[in-house]
């Protein structure tokens, strides 16, 4: 401008001033571009819900209390390993994996509740509670969560030879405490217990499911959380019950009209494999009209969830690691966009004493979708 104001009969003058008074148009235009982009994004992901599905990993699979019949013996092999597990470590490393991604949502399995006492009748006293380490370890990490629920599931209590152990298995649903109405709330909440449970040895296995309406300002949706019996080589009666439950779960939903996303450890392999957890229930769940998340968010990965390690071994070692080659913790969703799905691994530092080497055996995914 003052270059015109100077020289307004210069030709030369002139088309540089047209130049620059173009420039500047094209960059405010520019800006105003990338303002509303900028905006439009902001809106997307606000509109947007991260949910985490995570195996805590109870500190066993019980083999000894199963291969024994639940023996004293096997008790006490039960207590040892689960002591070798570092249950509170664990939980300190899961929570700092969840602070680091801050899911909105976070489902739970085997937040498992240790007790210990004389008897099985007076097995009252907390050796381990796996949900209220997880919780103090996220205030510490400063990223809080509160409880939307818990669903209180197989509850056996078993004599020692030096005092009994009580196992109480246990689902549960988390949300970042910063959230509020109307940006995201929960209501219809429900803890459900499968009618088809696991018979063995005279141990009734029981599992079920969290589901509740999980309301985005105006976009809602059906969370449910499940964990599946797992499969045992050689007795089929275990598989059985996984498919019955899994068609439970399946008709207890079919008519929900909202959309629908279904979270948790299946222990059914989604990637079909020859592996102990090959059984039929993702198909039923694939055919019952639901969209394997991780296959569609991610093509060609495998994306293997199980196991880190092993569990169940001779003493005094107990844990074996290992490379995963199942893919049971898993999203299924109906009615919903799919934005992105990632697996999250807890690593336990170089050395840490005692093992295992990862906070579960079990990988977490995080899933995000948009109503």
């Amino acid at each position: 401008m003052k270059v015109r104001a100077a020289y307004p009969n210069c030709w030369k003058c002139r088309l540089l001033a047209d130049f620059c008074t173009r420039g500047l148009l094209i960059i405010v235009v520019l800006l105003l571009i990338l303002g509303v982009t900028g905006r439009a994004a902001a809106v997307q992901n606000k509109a947007a819900v991260s949910i985490m599905t995570q195996n805590m990993d109870a500190g066993t699979d019980l083999g000894f209390v199963l291969a024994l019949g639940g023996t004293p013996d096997s008790v006490d092999l039960t207590l040892a390993e689960i002591t070798a597990s570092n249950i509170p470590g664990r939980a300190a490393l899961l929570a700092e994996q969840i602070a680091l991604e801050q899911p909105h949502i976070v489902a739970l399995q085997e937040a498992t509740l240790w007790r210990t006492g004389p008897t099985p009748e007076t097995a009252t006293q907390t050796l381990y509670d796996q949900l209220q380490l997880l919780l103090a370890a996220l205030v510490e990490e400063g990223v809080p969560y509160d409880v939307v629920a818990v669903n209180h599931l197989t509850d056996l209590a078993l004599p020692g030879n030096t005092g009994a152990l009580r196992y109480t298995d246990r689902d549960v649903l988390l949300v970042r405490s910063d959230l509020r109405p109307p940006e995201l709330h929960f209501s219809n909440i429900h803890a459900n217990i499968f009618k088809a449970a696991f018979v063995f040895e005279g141990l009734t296995v029981s599992q079920g499911w969290i589901s509740a309406n999980v309301h985005m300002r105006n976009r809602h949706f059906r969370l449910v959380v499940t964990h599946l019996e797992s499969p045992i080589p050689g007795v089929p009666e275990a598989t059985e019950v996984q498919v019955a439950q899994a068609s439970e779960l399946i008709h207890r939903l079919r008519n929900v009209t909202i959309p629908v996303v279904l979270s948790g450890d299946f222990n059914s392999d989604a990637n079909f494999g020859n592996g102990p957890d090959g059984t039929p229930s993702v198909a039923l769940i694939e055919a019952a009209g639901y969209a394997d998340t991780w296959k569609i968010a991610n093509d060609d990965d495998p994306g293997y969830t199980w196991p880190l390690f092993l569990e169940d071994q001779a003493p005094p070692d107990f844990f074996e690691p290992f490379i995963p080659f199942e893919r049971i913790d898993l999203f299924f969703s109906r009615g919903i966009q799919i934005i992105s799905a990632k697996q999250v691994l807890a690593p336990a530092p170089p050395g840490t004493i005692p093992p295992p080497p990862y906070g579960s055996d079990h990988a977490g995914v995080i899933a995000k979708f948009r109503p």
